[in-house]
């Protein structure tokens, strides 16, 4: 009996000593999974709530582990339902194999987890089946890749935002790889160069434009590859008949080490700018044409005084372009007016040189051509010493001192009443010759 009790005590011992073995090896392993840097959850074959790990308890924001262990059902989870975790979890549970999900998004307060902050996160969950004894279990790991997810999404949405810009813009903008081939053309290339984008990518500009075009377009874009710095420059191109005027910048597209990989080029259309530019220079132009012709008529007025009398007063200095207009002012004035007589009053011009002189005496002769006279008042010491010094024939040529008494002269002599104080030179213009030796002395 007491050898009984013996062997009995030593298995109750031994018994003891695995049961605490095995205790501690259960909270070994139960102090592994709640501290695995992964989030972890184990479910029953049922898809019951086993066990969760503080990771994933934080990853979901659940503040215990009590509050979903036992209580929280995959299969009663609307968004597992919807998120396909449930499928994959039977999937697991018959076949035994281990499934790797998609990255899924899991919105915390539509699943009812309870006393969970309201949140989504974006899980990539893996499965796998765990026999033990007769029971039977899945083991789910679910790598939190909310921030990648979102950083994705944030590129993806920046990518889109990009090229709805390119894609959209008024100006064609292409990208051609270092081989020259486009990589990228937008939608107002396609209709400039009426050719579609597959019609052109991958392809080279000698195959899809004119050759001496496609040599245009490869010279510039070999120098910013040369140079890797931006090239700006007007370029013109003959579209539909009509030539069309672009401002193109090409500028070298660096990668995240700063090595060239592509060109990038925009062309922006000037045409109706330069039209613009254009008609507001003819515009001007014009505007200062006709200011010139104004300028030039107050410099040269003609003034009819009476019938067949008109009067031309000069004041400044005169050069050989004024010279002309009054040569051309008074020949049409005296057809216009029908003058017999021209009064050319010389009062207010301080000097001239003799090149201006002899246009003065060629304009009376063209005068006296047209059957009409000229009548010069006002004559200056200095213009009387140019007139000298010429020596021009100056013969049919009427002179009066002050412009008052020239006009007396003319209205006398249209009325009938010739004046006895004119000095008429009608022949070789001796008299008048020698009335301008007088003044220049």
């Amino acid at each position: 009996m007491q050898a009984e009790l013996e062997r009995l005590r030593r298995e109750i011992k031994a018994l003891e000593q695995r049961a605490q073995a095995a205790e501690a090896q259960a909270a070994l392993y139960q102090g592994v999974f709640e501290h695995l840097p992964v989030p972890s959850a184990l479910y029953r074959a049922d898809g019951v709530l086993a066990d969760i790990n503080r990771r994933n308890r934080e990853m979901l924001a659940v503040p215990s582990k009590e509050a979903m262990v036992g209580k929280h059902n995959m299969y009663e989870d609307p968004v597992a339902v919807a998120g396909g975790y449930t499928a994959h979890f039977d999937r697991v549970i018959r076949s035994g194999e281990c499934v790797i999900m998609a990255p899924t998004p899991y919105d915390t307060a539509d699943a009812g987890l309870e006393r969970a902050e309201d949140r989504t996160v974006w899980t990539e969950t893996r499965m796998s089946r765990a026999d033990v004894g007769d029971a039977r279990y899945v083991i789910g790991i679910n790598l939190d890749v909310t921030d990648r997810m979102r950083a994705e999404k944030a590129y993806q949405d920046g990518a889109a935002f990009v090229t709805a810009i390119v894609e959209h813009a008024p100006s064609a903008v292409y990208v051609k790889d270092l081989d020259g081939r486009y990589a990228l053309v937008n939608r107002h290339f396609e209709r400039l160069m009426g050719l579609s984008r597959e019609a052109v990518l991958g392809r080279a500009a000698r195959d899809v434009v004119p050759s001496e075009l496609a040599e245009r377009l490869e010279q510039s874009e070999r120098q910013v590859i040369a140079t890797e710095a931006p090239l700006v420059m007007e370029e013109q191109l003959l579209l539909e008949g009509r030539t069309h005027y672009f401002v193109t910048t090409r500028f070298p597209l660096l990668d995240s080490r700063g090595r060239l990989y592509a060109v990038c080029g925009i062309s922006v259309e000037v045409t109706e700018s330069r039209a613009a530019e254009a008609e507001a220079q003819r515009l001007q132009d014009e505007i200062i044409r006709l200011q010139e012709a104004r300028l030039r008529a107050l410099s040269t007025p003609l003034l009819p005084i009476a019938r067949g009398v008109v009067v031309m007063p000069l004041v400044g200095n005169i050069d050989a372009p004024r010279a002309q207009q009054v040569l051309e002012t008074l020949l049409d004035g005296i057809v216009a007016h029908q003058a017999s007589m021209v009064i050319l009053d010389v009062t207010g011009v301080p000097t001239i040189d003799t090149q201006v002189a002899s246009a003065l005496v060629r304009t009376a002769r063209a005068v006296n051509l047209l059957g009409a006279q000229v009548l010069v008042t006002g004559i200056q010491p200095a213009i009387a010493r140019a007139l000298v010094e010429l020596g021009a024939d100056l013969g049919g040529i009427l002179v009066r001192s002050t412009l008052d008494s020239g006009i007396a002269y003319a209205l006398a002599r249209g009325s009938g009443r010739v004046s006895g104080h004119a000095r008429e030179l009608s022949s070789g213009g001796d008299s008048f010759d020698r009335g301008l030796e007088r003044r220049s002395r």
